[in-house]
């Protein structure tokens, strides 16, 4: 469970190290623009990864799933949403607001799922997200 956590919080840097690098990006280039140039490096990468670990069949069997090119298309639209939307409201503001949207949406997921129980925990953790969220959010 630790290197969970590690590894999640590593990612919440890096996107928002990158969040704050497609913003500035995208004040000078379309939003679409940067997000495919950043999918042409992550394919690249990945080619590098699949040729070195020998991973082919790995590759094989999930780029025939279904929902493969929903949630790429997600992806693209997702980094060029949060290059849009930081360069115009600020990195935190943008951030801020997704993880609150991500939270509720997730804990509407989990419920309906079944995947955890249910407590005032968890309505009360919403609340004060989005409470940070709106402190966050609002100028001056």
């Amino acid at each position: 469970m630790g290197s969970a956590i590690v590894t999640a919080v590593a990612v919440g840097v890096a996107i928002a190290i990158q969040v704050a690098v497609v913003g500035r990006a995208s004040v000078e280039v379309h939003p679409l623009a940067v997000s495919t140039a950043l999918q042409i490096a992550g394919v690249l990468s990945g080619i590098v990864w699949i040729i070195h670990g020998n991973a082919w069949a790995e590759l094989g069997g999930v780029a025939l799933r279904w929902w493969v090119v929903p949630i790429g298309l997600a992806g693209w639209g997702i980094v060029a949403a949060l290059g849009f939307s930081a360069a115009r409201l600020g990195v935190s503001a943008t951030l801020v607001l997704v993880v609150a949207t991500q939270l509720v949406a997730g804990l509407l997921v989990d419920l309906s799922t079944g995947d955890v129980g249910f407590s005032f925990r968890q309505p009360a953790g919403v609340v004060l997200v989005i409470c940070g969220a709106v402190m966050i959010s609002l100028r001056g």
